[in-house]
């Protein structure tokens, strides 16, 4: 079990930091550089806010589904056109609201094209990621890692060739770089539904109505818990868009900062995808529990602690490099503030998804609630005084009371 971790670990980390680095650095750092700061901050700032949305899109039937199946591959067939029906109509609601509340908010036509786009890209992920569990759930952890960059790939040859070429006929906007995603997002769509019917075949239609509720009210409490934890981590970016004087330009300037800690988040969330279905089939063994607790520990936290170490020493340097034209000093002081983040979010990929595979999610729904509140809390009481360096302060402070508390409960349970 120990060779095939790391050789599945290695894999996968290979294979996403070959594109996703080259998509969040180059090709998203370069759209920023090129299109107006109140654009790219708008972009941002929708796209956190569609987010905070996403959990209707699921109700944790991903991660429901990838334990059970884990436990039980014979549930696919059970549980499979259930879900996907319940998953379509959540879909709809999900438009529904995210529109809604986006009239109470006072969004703009041109806000709503944009918030239309990226709805449809985060349904489109959403069911991706549905398909990939049950893939990820039998193990066969090479197979997902390469449908989980077919959509970035896409898009990385695709305005590539936007950007730096004029084979296509096709200028870059706002409108080009969401619509590209979506493209890749349908390919992977196609590529992620065959895949689940090469490894399952096609189950037989049976959806029925009181199975669907039956799962639904299984996979509530997953809910909650990807849920809060959205809010916690996205909500920044509604709250400077709408409570800074301008907004927009802010929310660019924190995206900036942002940029480097959702490339380190990459590995992070890959690896809490590996750990999932090795936690749910062997979580009656503690001994090897244990052992891959330990194995994860040694080849994510330590390197995240020198990475995180590095990047505080060379924060400003860092900033300048990457966005020559747009570099601020606040921007520098940001990043520096927020990278500290990293290890916290990977004593969340760990202990956090070794919790959730035992089902102890009374206590991480608790502790995800009261960070929650840490989080909008410390935002409104003093991003009017300190601006972008109180959501970086308080989004830090967030992020190591999760982390640690689901080290504390981990500890305590195994």
């Amino acid at each position: 079990m120990k060779k095939k971790f790391f050789s599945d670990f290695f894999f996968i980390q290979l294979i996403n930091l070959l594109i996703k680095p080259v998509w969040i650095l180059i090709i998203d750092r370069k759209v920023q550089n090129v299109l107006p700061a109140h654009e790219y901050g708008t972009y941002f700032s929708l796209t956190g806010y569609s987010m905070l949305f996403m959990i209707l899109l699921d109700l944790g039937f991903t991660n429901f589904n990838n334990r059970e199946i884990a436990i039980n591959k014979n549930s696919f067939a059970q549980n499979f056109w259930n879900l996907i029906g319940a998953k379509s109509f959540l879909t709809l609601a999900f438009f529904i609201l995210a529109f809604a509340f986006g009239w109470f908010l006072k969004f703009n036509s041109s806000d709503f094209v944009i918030l239309g786009l990226l709805c449809t890209n985060q349904a489109l992920l959403s069911f991706n990621n549905f398909f990939r569990s049950n893939i990820s759930a039998i193990h066969k952890f090479k197979t997902d890692a390469i449908l989980s960059i077919t959509d970035r790939l896409f898009v990385i040859i695709c305005l590539g060739t936007i950007i730096w070429t004029s084979i296509l006929p096709v200028k870059l906007s706002l409108i080009s770089f969401i619509f590209a995603q979506t493209i890749g997002l349908t390919l992977t769509f196609v590529l992620s539904l065959f895949s689940v019917i090469k490894y399952f075949g096609i189950p037989t239609l049976n959806l029925s109505a009181a199975k669907a509720k039956e799962l639904i009210k299984k996979s509530i409490p997953f809910a909650f818990v990807i849920a809060f934890m959205t809010i916690y981590t996205r909500i920044d970016s509604v709250i400077i868009l709408k409570l800074l004087p301008n907004g927009r330009e802010q929310s660019a300037i924190y995206a900036m900062s942002y940029r480097l800690l959702d490339a380190a988040a990459i590995v992070g969330t890959l690896l809490a995808g590996q750990l999932y279905p090795l936690f749910s089939s062997n979580i009656k063994e503690k001994s090897k529990i244990n052992a891959i607790v330990k194995w994860s520990s040694v080849i994510s936290l330590l390197p995240a602690l020198l990475v995180t170490w590095v990047c505080y020493m060379y924060s400003h340097q860092i900033m300048k490099a990457l966005y020559p034209d747009k570099y601020n000093f606040e921007a520098g002081w940001v990043f520096s503030i927020l990278i500290w983040c990293i290890p916290a979010m990977f004593l969340v990929n760990i202990f956090g998804t070794l919790l959730t595979s035992a089902w102890y999610l009374k206590k991480i729904i608790i502790t995800a609630i009261i960070a929650c509140l840490i989080n909008i809390a410390g935002n409104l009481l003093f991003i009017q005084t300190y601006g972008l360096q109180a959501v970086a302060i308080t989004a830090l402070i967030t992020q190591l009371y999760f982390g640690l508390a689901c080290f504390y409960y981990s500890q305590k349970l195994f």
